[in-house]
Protein backbone atom coordinates (compact mmCIF):
# COMPACT_ATOMS: atom_id res chain seq x y z
CA UNK A 1 0.00 0.00 0.00
CA UNK A 2 1.31 3.72 -1.03
CA UNK A 3 2.10 5.52 2.41
CA UNK A 4 0.21 8.32 2.51
CA UNK A 5 2.34 11.28 4.22
CA UNK A 6 0.26 14.21 5.54
CA UNK A 7 1.29 18.09 5.13
CA UNK A 8 -0.55 20.54 6.95
CA UNK A 9 0.97 23.94 5.23
CA UNK A 10 -0.83 27.00 7.78
CA UNK A 11 0.45 31.17 6.60
CA UNK A 12 -0.86 34.23 7.25
CA UNK A 13 -3.46 35.86 4.38
CA UNK A 14 -2.14 37.35 1.69
CA UNK A 15 1.31 35.92 1.99
CA UNK A 16 1.37 32.30 0.57
CA UNK A 17 4.42 30.56 0.63
CA UNK A 18 4.36 31.00 -3.04
CA UNK A 19 4.33 34.64 -2.70
CA UNK A 20 6.73 37.80 -3.77
CA UNK A 21 9.14 36.68 -1.10
CA UNK A 22 9.48 33.13 -0.68
CA UNK A 23 8.83 30.33 -2.83
CA UNK A 24 9.38 26.63 -1.89
CA UNK A 25 7.90 24.97 -5.11
CA UNK A 26 9.94 27.17 -7.93
CA UNK A 27 12.92 24.35 -7.91
CA UNK A 28 13.05 20.92 -8.80
CA UNK A 29 13.33 19.06 -5.58
CA UNK A 30 11.57 21.36 -3.22
CA UNK A 31 11.31 20.63 0.02
CA UNK A 32 9.85 23.19 2.55
CA UNK A 33 10.07 20.94 5.44
CA UNK A 34 13.67 20.44 4.60
CA UNK A 35 14.44 24.17 4.37
CA UNK A 36 17.72 24.00 2.21
CA UNK A 37 16.15 23.93 -1.27
CA UNK A 38 13.86 26.59 -1.24
CA UNK A 39 13.44 29.88 -2.63
CA UNK A 40 14.20 32.87 -1.39
CA UNK A 41 13.09 35.76 -3.91
CA UNK A 42 14.75 38.94 -3.41
CA UNK A 43 13.22 42.24 -4.45
CA UNK A 44 15.48 44.11 -7.09
CA UNK A 45 16.71 47.59 -6.17
CA UNK A 46 18.36 50.20 -8.68
CA UNK A 47 21.69 49.68 -9.26
CA UNK A 48 21.74 46.27 -8.63
CA UNK A 49 23.44 43.33 -11.08
CA UNK A 50 23.81 39.93 -10.55
CA UNK A 51 26.97 40.07 -9.07
CA UNK A 52 26.73 42.48 -6.68
CA UNK A 53 23.60 40.79 -5.31
CA UNK A 54 25.62 37.17 -5.46
CA UNK A 55 28.64 39.29 -3.30
CA UNK A 56 25.89 40.82 -0.61
CA UNK A 57 24.11 37.50 -0.37
CA UNK A 58 25.53 34.49 -1.24
CA UNK A 59 28.28 32.55 0.28
CA UNK A 60 30.11 31.40 -2.52
CA UNK A 61 29.76 35.23 -4.45
CA UNK A 62 31.10 33.19 -7.97
CA UNK A 63 27.71 31.18 -8.10
CA UNK A 64 25.84 34.33 -9.43
CA UNK A 65 26.14 31.88 -13.27
CA UNK A 66 23.79 29.74 -11.40
CA UNK A 67 21.16 32.74 -10.37
CA UNK A 68 21.51 33.99 -13.98
CA UNK A 69 20.37 30.26 -14.89
CA UNK A 70 17.68 29.79 -12.59
CA UNK A 71 16.18 33.51 -13.39
CA UNK A 72 16.84 33.10 -16.97
CA UNK A 73 18.52 36.23 -17.23
CA UNK A 74 20.17 37.57 -20.62
CA UNK A 75 22.24 40.43 -19.16
CA UNK A 76 23.70 39.69 -15.60
CA UNK A 77 24.19 43.89 -15.19
CA UNK A 78 20.62 44.77 -16.76
CA UNK A 79 18.31 44.44 -13.51
CA UNK A 80 14.65 45.65 -13.82
CA UNK A 81 14.06 47.40 -10.45
CA UNK A 82 11.23 46.01 -8.25
CA UNK A 83 11.53 42.14 -10.39
CA UNK A 84 11.99 39.27 -8.42
CA UNK A 85 14.96 37.62 -8.09
CA UNK A 86 14.76 33.78 -7.21
CA UNK A 87 17.50 32.37 -4.92
CA UNK A 88 17.54 29.16 -3.77
CA UNK A 89 18.23 28.86 0.52
CA UNK A 90 21.13 27.16 0.23
CA UNK A 91 23.26 29.59 -1.61
CA UNK A 92 22.53 32.62 0.91
CA UNK A 93 25.21 33.07 3.72
CA UNK A 94 23.57 31.46 6.61
CA UNK A 95 24.83 32.01 10.60
CA UNK A 96 23.32 30.46 13.40
CA UNK A 97 21.06 32.08 15.53
CA UNK A 98 19.49 31.00 18.95
CA UNK A 99 16.54 31.04 20.91
CA UNK A 100 16.54 32.62 24.07
CA UNK A 101 14.40 31.50 27.22
CA UNK A 102 12.51 34.10 28.78
CA UNK A 103 10.64 32.64 30.64
CA UNK A 104 10.42 28.67 33.06
CA UNK A 105 8.28 27.59 34.62
CA UNK A 106 8.43 24.13 37.11
CA UNK A 107 10.30 21.66 35.83
CA UNK A 108 12.08 21.92 32.53
CA UNK A 109 14.57 20.10 31.55
CA UNK A 110 16.49 20.52 27.45
CA UNK A 111 19.13 17.82 26.13
CA UNK A 112 21.04 19.32 23.44
CA UNK A 113 23.46 18.08 20.93
CA UNK A 114 26.23 15.86 22.66
CA UNK A 115 25.43 16.39 25.96
CA UNK A 116 22.93 15.50 28.82
CA UNK A 117 19.92 16.65 29.93
CA UNK A 118 20.09 19.64 32.37
CA UNK A 119 17.59 22.05 33.67
CA UNK A 120 16.28 24.68 31.85
CA UNK A 121 16.65 28.66 33.18
CA UNK A 122 15.83 31.73 32.15
CA UNK A 123 18.46 33.21 29.81
CA UNK A 124 19.89 29.87 27.99
CA UNK A 125 20.50 30.27 24.37
CA UNK A 126 19.25 27.42 22.63
CA UNK A 127 20.54 26.37 19.49
CA UNK A 128 19.62 24.02 16.52
CA UNK A 129 19.56 20.32 17.96
CA UNK A 130 18.45 21.18 21.01
CA UNK A 131 15.32 18.94 22.96
CA UNK A 132 12.82 20.16 25.46
CA UNK A 133 10.97 18.68 27.74
CA UNK A 134 7.87 20.59 29.83
CA UNK A 135 6.24 18.42 32.86
CA UNK A 136 3.17 18.46 33.98
CA UNK A 137 2.00 22.18 35.68
CA UNK A 138 5.45 23.67 34.35
CA UNK A 139 5.86 26.17 30.79
CA UNK A 140 8.56 27.32 29.18
CA UNK A 141 8.61 30.40 26.71
CA UNK A 142 11.27 31.09 23.75
CA UNK A 143 12.06 34.39 22.17
CA UNK A 144 13.57 33.60 18.45
CA UNK A 145 15.34 35.98 15.84
CA UNK A 146 12.89 37.43 14.65
CA UNK A 147 10.83 38.37 17.82
CA UNK A 148 8.81 35.01 17.39
CA UNK A 149 7.34 33.79 20.93
CA UNK A 150 6.77 30.26 21.21
CA UNK A 151 4.92 29.27 24.89
CA UNK A 152 5.23 25.62 25.39
CA UNK A 153 2.43 23.75 27.32
CA UNK A 154 2.32 21.61 30.07
CA UNK A 155 3.51 17.71 28.63
CA UNK A 156 4.90 18.87 26.12
CA UNK A 157 8.25 18.19 23.71
CA UNK A 158 9.54 19.75 20.90
CA UNK A 159 12.95 20.03 19.27
CA UNK A 160 14.55 23.06 17.74
CA UNK A 161 15.19 21.56 13.75
CA UNK A 162 16.63 25.20 12.70
CA UNK A 163 17.42 28.32 14.26
CA UNK A 164 19.20 30.07 11.67
CA UNK A 165 19.30 33.67 10.09
CA UNK A 166 19.70 34.12 6.00
CA UNK A 167 21.79 37.20 4.20
CA UNK A 168 22.83 39.35 7.39
CA UNK A 169 19.75 39.27 8.76
CA UNK A 170 17.23 39.77 5.47
CA UNK A 171 15.84 36.37 6.42
CA UNK A 172 15.51 34.35 10.00
CA UNK A 173 14.55 30.92 9.31
CA UNK A 174 12.53 28.61 11.90
CA UNK A 175 11.93 24.85 11.80
CA UNK A 176 10.12 23.68 15.35
CA UNK A 177 9.41 19.75 15.36
CA UNK A 178 6.59 19.13 18.47
CA UNK A 179 6.30 15.70 19.53
CA UNK A 180 3.41 15.82 21.53
CA UNK A 181 1.72 18.25 23.48
CA UNK A 182 0.28 21.86 22.53
CA UNK A 183 1.89 25.39 22.08
CA UNK A 184 0.96 28.76 21.96
CA UNK A 185 2.34 30.77 19.20
CA UNK A 186 2.90 34.58 18.35
CA UNK A 187 5.17 34.37 14.97
CA UNK A 188 6.93 37.21 12.96
CA UNK A 189 5.22 40.03 15.69
CA UNK A 190 7.79 42.56 13.64
CA UNK A 191 6.08 41.64 10.15
CA UNK A 192 9.05 40.78 8.43
CA UNK A 193 8.22 39.86 5.08
CA UNK A 194 11.05 37.80 4.40
CA UNK A 195 10.79 35.60 7.73
CA UNK A 196 9.95 31.95 7.88
CA UNK A 197 9.14 29.63 10.88
CA UNK A 198 8.23 25.87 10.07
CA UNK A 199 6.52 23.41 12.82
CA UNK A 200 6.54 19.98 12.24
CA UNK A 201 4.50 17.21 13.81
CA UNK A 202 3.94 13.47 13.50
CA UNK A 203 1.07 14.01 11.26
CA UNK A 204 1.49 18.02 10.28
CA UNK A 205 3.95 20.47 8.68
CA UNK A 206 2.77 24.13 10.06
CA UNK A 207 4.14 27.17 7.95
CA UNK A 208 3.50 30.45 9.37
CA UNK A 209 3.72 34.34 9.10
CA UNK A 210 2.53 37.16 11.77
CA UNK A 211 -0.21 35.09 12.72
CA UNK A 212 -1.14 34.36 16.32
CA UNK A 213 -2.54 30.65 17.08
CA UNK A 214 -2.83 27.54 18.90
CA UNK A 215 -1.19 24.11 17.38
CA UNK A 216 -1.82 20.58 19.69
CA UNK A 217 -0.65 17.40 19.01
CA UNK A 218 -2.46 14.01 19.84
CA UNK A 219 -1.77 10.83 18.34
CA UNK A 220 -1.93 11.22 14.90
CA UNK A 221 -4.16 14.17 15.10
CA UNK A 222 -2.71 17.74 15.08
CA UNK A 223 -5.32 20.61 16.07
CA UNK A 224 -4.90 24.28 14.91
CA UNK A 225 -6.76 27.74 16.60
CA UNK A 226 -6.31 30.58 15.00
CA UNK A 227 -6.86 33.63 17.19
CA UNK A 228 -5.13 36.28 15.22
CA UNK A 229 -5.04 36.63 11.71
CA UNK A 230 -5.99 33.79 8.92
CA UNK A 231 -4.79 30.36 8.36
CA UNK A 232 -4.30 28.50 5.54
CA UNK A 233 -4.64 24.69 6.34
CA UNK A 234 -3.96 21.79 3.64
CA UNK A 235 -3.49 18.44 3.85
CA UNK A 236 -4.25 15.30 1.18
CA UNK A 237 -4.82 17.92 -1.73
CA UNK A 238 -7.54 19.69 0.01
CA UNK A 239 -6.76 22.95 1.69
CA UNK A 240 -9.01 25.63 3.99
CA UNK A 241 -8.49 28.63 4.86
CA UNK A 242 -8.91 29.07 8.66
CA UNK A 243 -9.71 32.56 10.20
CA UNK A 244 -9.77 34.28 13.03
CA UNK A 245 -12.03 31.99 15.96
CA UNK A 246 -12.12 29.16 13.88
CA UNK A 247 -10.38 26.49 14.06
CA UNK A 248 -9.34 22.91 12.29
CA UNK A 249 -8.47 19.13 12.59
CA UNK A 250 -6.11 17.25 10.53
CA UNK A 251 -5.61 13.87 11.03
CA UNK A 252 -2.66 11.65 9.61
CA UNK A 253 -3.31 10.83 5.41
CA UNK A 254 -7.02 12.44 5.46
CA UNK A 255 -7.74 15.75 4.39
CA UNK A 256 -8.61 18.48 7.06
CA UNK A 257 -12.33 18.88 8.35
CA UNK A 258 -13.62 22.10 7.47
CA UNK A 259 -13.15 25.53 9.61
CA UNK A 260 -15.48 24.87 13.18
CA UNK A 261 -16.05 27.87 14.90
CA UNK A 262 -14.55 28.01 18.12
CA UNK A 263 -16.66 28.08 21.00
CA UNK A 264 -16.89 31.31 23.06
CA UNK A 265 -15.28 32.02 25.99
CA UNK A 266 -17.27 31.05 29.13
CA UNK A 267 -19.01 32.92 31.67
CA UNK A 268 -16.61 33.92 34.41
CA UNK A 269 -18.52 37.06 35.74
CA UNK A 270 -19.83 34.85 38.64
CA UNK A 271 -16.67 33.35 39.66
CA UNK A 272 -15.43 34.24 43.13
CA UNK A 273 -11.92 37.10 43.26
CA UNK A 274 -11.18 35.91 46.79
CA UNK A 275 -10.55 32.13 47.93
CA UNK A 276 -9.59 31.05 51.44
CA UNK A 277 -9.94 27.19 51.01
CA UNK A 278 -7.65 24.78 49.05
CA UNK A 279 -8.62 23.03 46.83
CA UNK A 280 -9.55 26.11 44.51
CA UNK A 281 -12.94 25.68 43.13
CA UNK A 282 -14.27 27.53 39.64
CA UNK A 283 -17.88 26.86 38.38
CA UNK A 284 -18.50 27.47 35.35
CA UNK A 285 -22.10 27.59 34.05
CA UNK A 286 -23.21 24.77 31.11
CA UNK A 287 -22.09 26.00 28.00
CA UNK A 288 -23.92 24.58 24.64
CA UNK A 289 -21.29 23.00 22.37
CA UNK A 290 -18.85 21.80 25.20
CA UNK A 291 -17.83 18.91 25.92
CA UNK A 292 -15.57 19.45 28.84
CA UNK A 293 -13.85 22.75 30.10
CA UNK A 294 -10.30 23.42 30.13
CA UNK A 295 -8.12 25.28 32.82
CA UNK A 296 -5.12 27.38 33.76
CA UNK A 297 -3.54 29.57 36.45
CA UNK A 298 -0.58 31.67 35.83
CA UNK A 299 1.19 34.81 37.69
CA UNK A 300 0.80 37.18 34.77
CA UNK A 301 -1.81 37.64 31.41
CA UNK A 302 0.69 36.51 29.02
CA UNK A 303 0.74 33.01 30.92
CA UNK A 304 4.31 32.44 30.19
CA UNK A 305 4.35 31.31 33.88
CA UNK A 306 1.81 28.19 33.76
CA UNK A 307 1.58 26.89 37.22
CA UNK A 308 -1.90 24.91 37.25
CA UNK A 309 -3.40 23.15 34.21
CA UNK A 310 -7.01 21.32 34.51
CA UNK A 311 -8.91 19.41 32.31
CA UNK A 312 -12.87 18.01 33.50
CA UNK A 313 -15.80 16.88 31.69
CA UNK A 314 -17.90 18.89 34.09
CA UNK A 315 -17.66 22.94 34.15
CA UNK A 316 -15.99 22.63 37.61
CA UNK A 317 -12.10 23.46 37.60
CA UNK A 318 -10.60 22.26 40.67
CA UNK A 319 -6.97 23.45 41.39
CA UNK A 320 -4.89 21.88 44.48
CA UNK A 321 -2.60 24.13 46.15
CA UNK A 322 -0.57 27.61 45.39
CA UNK A 323 0.93 29.86 47.08
CA UNK A 324 -1.19 32.96 48.94
CA UNK A 325 -0.93 35.64 46.19
CA UNK A 326 -2.75 37.27 43.03
CA UNK A 327 -3.26 34.87 40.03
CA UNK A 328 -5.48 34.83 36.57
CA UNK A 329 -7.64 31.88 35.46
CA UNK A 330 -7.90 31.11 31.90
CA UNK A 331 -10.68 29.10 31.06
CA UNK A 332 -11.71 27.55 27.51
CA UNK A 333 -14.40 25.72 26.54
CA UNK A 334 -13.75 22.40 24.70
CA UNK A 335 -15.82 21.18 21.94
CA UNK A 336 -16.46 17.37 20.33
CA UNK A 337 -13.56 17.71 18.44
CA UNK A 338 -11.09 18.62 20.86
CA UNK A 339 -10.66 21.94 19.69
CA UNK A 340 -10.09 24.67 22.66
CA UNK A 341 -12.64 27.89 22.46
CA UNK A 342 -11.66 31.13 22.83
CA UNK A 343 -10.41 32.51 25.96
CA UNK A 344 -11.81 33.85 29.35
CA UNK A 345 -9.73 35.39 31.86
CA UNK A 346 -10.38 35.74 35.82
CA UNK A 347 -8.26 37.32 38.31
CA UNK A 348 -8.61 36.16 41.93
CA UNK A 349 -6.26 36.35 45.25
CA UNK A 350 -5.46 33.30 47.13
CA UNK A 351 -5.22 33.77 51.11
CA UNK A 352 -5.49 30.48 52.64
CA UNK A 353 -2.28 30.18 54.90
CA UNK A 354 -1.89 29.42 57.63
CA UNK A 355 -3.92 26.21 57.22
CA UNK A 356 -6.88 26.17 60.02
CA UNK A 357 -6.78 23.36 62.52
CA UNK A 358 -9.32 19.86 62.43
CA UNK A 359 -11.83 20.34 65.24
CA UNK A 360 -11.97 17.03 66.81
CA UNK A 361 -14.40 17.64 69.52
CA UNK A 362 -17.53 18.30 68.98
CA UNK A 363 -18.22 16.39 65.48
CA UNK A 364 -19.79 18.45 62.40
CA UNK A 365 -23.74 18.01 63.37
CA UNK A 366 -23.01 16.19 66.46
CA UNK A 367 -24.84 16.51 69.31
CA UNK A 368 -23.55 17.52 72.79
CA UNK A 369 -25.49 16.23 76.16
CA UNK A 370 -23.13 18.00 78.83
CA UNK A 371 -23.50 22.21 78.83
CA UNK A 372 -20.00 22.73 79.55
CA UNK A 373 -18.46 20.84 76.82
CA UNK A 374 -14.51 20.86 76.05
CA UNK A 375 -13.54 21.96 72.44
CA UNK A 376 -10.84 21.01 71.07
CA UNK A 377 -8.93 20.41 67.65
CA UNK A 378 -5.75 19.37 65.91
CA UNK A 379 -2.32 20.67 66.19
CA UNK A 380 -1.08 22.73 63.24
CA UNK A 381 2.86 23.27 62.07
CA UNK A 382 3.98 26.36 62.79
CA UNK A 383 1.34 28.48 64.37
CA UNK A 384 1.30 30.02 67.44
CA UNK A 385 -1.94 31.05 67.96
CA UNK A 386 -5.50 30.08 67.68
CA UNK A 387 -8.90 32.14 67.31
CA UNK A 388 -12.32 30.29 68.34
CA UNK A 389 -15.66 31.69 67.86
CA UNK A 390 -19.08 30.29 69.50
CA UNK A 391 -21.89 31.82 68.44
CA UNK A 392 -25.65 31.06 68.32
CA UNK A 393 -25.99 32.29 64.58
CA UNK A 394 -24.07 30.99 61.38
CA UNK A 395 -23.26 34.26 60.92
CA UNK A 396 -21.24 34.54 64.10
CA UNK A 397 -23.67 38.08 65.12
CA UNK A 398 -24.57 36.73 68.41
CA UNK A 399 -21.07 35.57 69.77
CA UNK A 400 -20.89 33.97 72.87
CA UNK A 401 -17.21 33.02 72.90
CA UNK A 402 -14.70 35.08 71.67
CA UNK A 403 -10.93 33.83 72.33
CA UNK A 404 -7.03 33.86 70.86
CA UNK A 405 -5.91 30.64 72.81
CA UNK A 406 -2.22 28.35 72.51
CA UNK A 407 -3.67 25.79 73.67
CA UNK A 408 -5.29 23.47 71.12
CA UNK A 409 -8.59 23.20 73.57
CA UNK A 410 -11.11 25.33 75.36
CA UNK A 411 -13.62 24.95 77.96
CA UNK A 412 -16.28 26.74 77.98
CA UNK A 413 -16.85 28.39 81.73
CA UNK A 414 -20.67 29.67 81.21
CA UNK A 415 -23.15 26.52 80.47
CA UNK A 416 -24.86 26.17 77.89
CA UNK A 417 -29.05 26.41 77.01
CA UNK A 418 -30.54 23.75 74.55
CA UNK A 419 -30.29 24.46 71.01
CA UNK A 420 -28.13 24.66 68.36
CA UNK A 421 -24.42 26.52 67.98
CA UNK A 422 -21.86 27.35 65.27
CA UNK A 423 -18.44 26.65 65.80
CA UNK A 424 -15.20 28.18 63.99
CA UNK A 425 -11.56 28.24 64.56
CA UNK A 426 -8.43 29.90 63.04
CA UNK A 427 -5.07 29.60 62.88
CA UNK A 428 -2.18 32.41 63.59
CA UNK A 429 0.72 32.52 62.53
CA UNK A 430 3.56 35.94 63.11
CA UNK A 431 0.44 37.89 63.72
CA UNK A 432 -1.14 36.47 60.55
CA UNK A 433 -4.83 35.23 61.01
CA UNK A 434 -5.56 32.45 58.64
CA UNK A 435 -9.14 31.45 57.66
CA UNK A 436 -11.56 29.92 59.63
CA UNK A 437 -12.22 26.25 58.94
CA UNK A 438 -15.79 24.93 58.13
CA UNK A 439 -18.07 26.19 60.41
CA UNK A 440 -18.72 23.30 62.89
CA UNK A 441 -22.43 23.06 63.22
CA UNK A 442 -23.77 21.16 66.95
CA UNK A 443 -26.61 20.83 69.26
CA UNK A 444 -26.47 21.09 72.58
CA UNK A 445 -29.24 18.33 73.91
CA UNK A 446 -28.99 17.15 77.40
CA UNK A 447 -29.76 13.99 78.21
CA UNK A 448 -33.36 13.29 80.25
CA UNK A 449 -33.69 13.52 83.60
CA UNK A 450 -34.05 10.49 85.25
CA UNK A 451 -37.78 10.57 87.69
CA UNK A 452 -37.39 9.10 90.99
CA UNK A 453 -38.41 5.06 90.56
CA UNK A 454 -41.39 4.99 92.55
CA UNK A 455 -41.75 2.23 95.02
CA UNK A 456 -44.49 0.27 93.17
CA UNK A 457 -41.65 0.12 90.12
CA UNK A 458 -39.99 -2.12 92.63
CA UNK A 459 -40.79 -5.59 93.41
CA UNK A 460 -39.36 -8.61 95.33
CA UNK A 461 -40.40 -12.40 94.29
CA UNK A 462 -37.58 -14.56 96.68
CA UNK A 463 -34.33 -13.98 95.84
CA UNK A 464 -35.47 -11.49 92.76
CA UNK A 465 -35.71 -7.70 92.73
CA UNK A 466 -37.54 -6.97 89.42
CA UNK A 467 -37.46 -3.06 88.19
CA UNK A 468 -40.00 -1.82 85.38
CA UNK A 469 -39.21 1.15 84.53
CA UNK A 470 -40.61 3.68 80.99
CA UNK A 471 -39.03 2.31 77.68
CA UNK A 472 -35.96 5.16 77.02
CA UNK A 473 -36.46 7.04 73.69
CA UNK A 474 -34.57 5.72 70.60
CA UNK A 475 -30.77 5.70 71.08
CA UNK A 476 -30.70 5.63 74.79
CA UNK A 477 -30.05 3.37 77.50
CA UNK A 478 -30.23 3.16 81.18
CA UNK A 479 -27.64 2.31 83.29
CA UNK A 480 -28.30 1.39 86.51
CA UNK A 481 -26.70 0.69 89.89
CA UNK A 482 -27.76 -0.85 93.21
CA UNK A 483 -24.90 0.68 96.14
CA UNK A 484 -25.01 1.07 99.91
CA UNK A 485 -24.18 4.30 99.65
CA UNK A 486 -25.65 7.52 97.89
CA UNK A 487 -21.72 8.13 96.38
CA UNK A 488 -21.85 4.35 94.63
CA UNK A 489 -18.38 3.54 96.41
CA UNK A 490 -20.04 0.24 97.35
CA UNK A 491 -21.76 -1.06 94.58
CA UNK A 492 -24.16 -4.85 95.10
CA UNK A 493 -25.28 -4.84 91.31
CA UNK A 494 -24.81 -2.41 88.10
CA UNK A 495 -26.24 -3.15 84.81
CA UNK A 496 -27.63 -2.01 81.37
CA UNK A 497 -31.05 -2.40 79.95
CA UNK A 498 -32.36 -1.40 76.77
CA UNK A 499 -36.12 -1.98 77.64
CA UNK A 500 -36.42 -0.82 81.23
CA UNK A 501 -37.39 -4.22 82.57
CA UNK A 502 -34.27 -5.57 84.93
CA UNK A 503 -34.12 -8.45 87.12
CA UNK A 504 -31.21 -8.76 89.25
CA UNK A 505 -30.71 -10.46 92.87
CA UNK A 506 -31.72 -9.17 96.00
CA UNK A 507 -29.43 -6.90 97.94
CA UNK A 508 -29.07 -6.89 101.20
CA UNK A 509 -31.93 -6.11 103.38
CA UNK A 510 -32.26 -2.51 104.78
CA UNK A 511 -31.74 1.07 103.38
CA UNK A 512 -29.87 0.70 100.08
CA UNK A 513 -29.68 3.33 97.05
CA UNK A 514 -30.69 2.72 93.93
CA UNK A 515 -29.13 4.86 90.93
CA UNK A 516 -30.48 5.65 87.58
CA UNK A 517 -28.79 7.61 84.19
CA UNK A 518 -29.45 7.91 81.02
CA UNK A 519 -26.79 6.77 78.36
CA UNK A 520 -25.96 7.23 74.44
CA UNK A 521 -25.23 4.80 72.14
CA UNK A 522 -21.64 6.63 72.12
CA UNK A 523 -21.08 6.17 76.03
CA UNK A 524 -22.32 10.00 76.76
CA UNK A 525 -24.07 9.63 79.48
CA UNK A 526 -26.19 11.90 81.62
CA UNK A 527 -26.55 12.83 85.22
CA UNK A 528 -27.28 9.90 88.21
CA UNK A 529 -30.58 9.84 89.68
CA UNK A 530 -30.31 8.57 93.02
CA UNK A 531 -33.18 7.42 95.67
CA UNK A 532 -32.91 5.32 98.81
CA UNK A 533 -35.17 2.03 99.09
CA UNK A 534 -35.79 0.00 101.50
CA UNK A 535 -35.25 -3.53 100.95
CA UNK A 536 -37.17 -6.14 103.18
CA UNK A 537 -35.67 -8.89 105.09
CA UNK A 538 -36.97 -11.73 102.91
CA UNK A 539 -34.71 -14.48 104.72
CA UNK A 540 -36.84 -14.17 107.94
CA UNK A 541 -40.54 -14.05 105.88
CA UNK A 542 -38.97 -17.13 104.27
CA UNK A 543 -38.43 -18.58 107.46
CA UNK A 544 -42.06 -17.73 108.83
CA UNK A 545 -43.41 -19.44 106.12
CA UNK A 546 -41.73 -22.85 106.64
CA UNK A 547 -42.61 -22.95 110.79
CA UNK A 548 -45.92 -24.71 109.80
CA UNK A 549 -44.59 -27.37 107.75
CA UNK A 550 -41.87 -28.50 110.89
CA UNK A 551 -45.01 -28.69 113.03
CA UNK A 552 -46.42 -31.71 110.98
Amino acid sequence: MKKITLQCLIWMSGLLLNAAFFDASAAPGTNAEAGDTAIWQYKVRAGDTLINVSQRYLKNPQQWPALRVINKLSDPNKLLPGEPLRIPLAMLKQRMAFAEVIAVSGSVQVLETNSTARVLQVGNQLGAGAEIQVSNNSSATLRFADGSIVVMQPSSSMRLDRVSVYADGVMVDTGLRLHQGRIEVTANPRHGSKNRMQITTPSAVAAVRGTQFRVSVEESITREETLEGSVGLSAANKEFAVERGYGSLAKRGQPPKPPIALLAEPNVSALPTFLDRLPMRFELPMQSGAVSWFGQIASNKSFDHVLLEKVNTSPRLSFADLPDGKYLLRARAVDVNGLQGKDALHAFELDARPFPPLVLAPPQAGTVRTALPEIHWSEMTDVQAYRVELARDVEFKDKLLQATVTERKIKLDKPLEPGNYFLRIASISSNDQGPFQETIKFTFKPLPKVSEVAQSAITFDGNQMSLALPKPAEGLIYDIAITADKERSQIHWQGKSQDGNVRLPTPPAGKQFLSIRMVEADGTAGPFATQAIDVPNLRWKMLLLAIPLLAL
